[in-house]
């Protein structure tokens, strides 16, 4: 009876093992050992400048990219049609990579680089949302909003290309607390030697 029980149980024991498995993590990305190349540096700058422009405070740029996955850009809206006709050159890893940047794509911008977990703790530390409910002050929240958005974290992801080098996607976020953040996806393309940031994909704030 115990062998039959042992048998029977069998079966159930590696289905759940399996599904485990499958609802295990992802891979943690490691960092590339090849360095940026001068289309990821030029398109990296072009969305620094865009963004920055006009702009008095510091961008503290996290000095590592994020992983961007083609699965990410399913759920992108049609409209705009983006990514419709993008032929995306394969990927090239099995396991997720991301680059340290280059100290050359914050050259002559009102940029610094910083490690994004010690600059994620600033962050948390300085959330808006810490107020709420506190029975804060117009002027204590309006301070509170203002520190926030000079200590947050802006990120750039890894570049996608298109099959000729021509075109490419590449999303960044910036977080300033729980309830205080924004995204974009952009459309870059190549004019020249220079890259320019075509169109705004999709976007998220919080």
């Amino acid at each position: 009876m115990c062998k039959l029980k042992r048998f029977l149980l069998l079966p159930a024991v590696l289905w759940f093992s399996v599904v485990a498995l499958s609802q295990a993590d992802p891979p943690e990305p490691t960092i590339s050992k090849e360095p940026l190349s001068a289309d990821q540096i030029a398109i990296y700058r072009a969305v620094l400048e865009k963004y920055v422009k006009g702009m008095s405070q510091r961008l503290n740029l996290a000095d590592v990219t994020e992983t961007l996955d083609r699965s990410d850009l399913e759920d992108l809206p049609e409209d705009p049609p983006c990514l419709k006709s993008l032929d995306l050159e394969p990927a090239s890893q099995s396991t997720p990579r991301v680059h340290q940047l280059d100290p050359a794509i914050a050259s002559n911008l009102n940029v610094v680089l910083v490690d994004p977990d010690a600059q994620s703790q600033i962050v948390r530390e300085n959330d808006p949302q810490k107020l709420m409910g506190m029975h804060a002050t117009d002027q204590q929240l309006d301070d509170a909003v203002k520190t926030a958005f000079k200590t947050g974290l802006f990120t750039l992801s890894e570049v996608l290309f298109d099959t000729q080098h021509r075109q490419a996607v590449v999303s960044y976020s910036f977080y300033c607390g729980r309830l205080c953040g924004h995204g974009n996806f952009l459309l870059l393309k190549k004019a020249g030697k220079r890259w320019k940031v075509k169109k705004v994909c999709d976007g998220w704030i919080s």
